[in-house]
């Protein structure tokens, strides 16, 4: 496996520990390699980076009681 560095924002690395202290990840390297997998994925499939977009949208509308007779 190669070694990357970057220059991050405070706010960036306050963020990544947060993650890693949260317990969601195990490192520091595990968050940024799962945000360029992800990263990727998105550009590899633009169109269902852009559903998950639209899904999103409609899920988040707590306005749409469309959902109500699903839960």
């Amino acid at each position: 496996m190669a070694t990357l560095s970057a220059d991050v924002t405070p706010k960036m690395v306050d963020w990544v520990d947060e993650k890693v202290k949260k317990g969601l990840y195990k490192s520091r390297s595990e968050v940024i390699r799962e945000l360029v997998r992800e990263k990727m994925t998105k550009n590899k499939f633009p169109m269902a980076a852009l559903s998950e977009k639209s899904l999103k949208e409609v899920w988040d509308n707590e306005e749409d009681d469309i959902w109500e007779s699903y839960l």
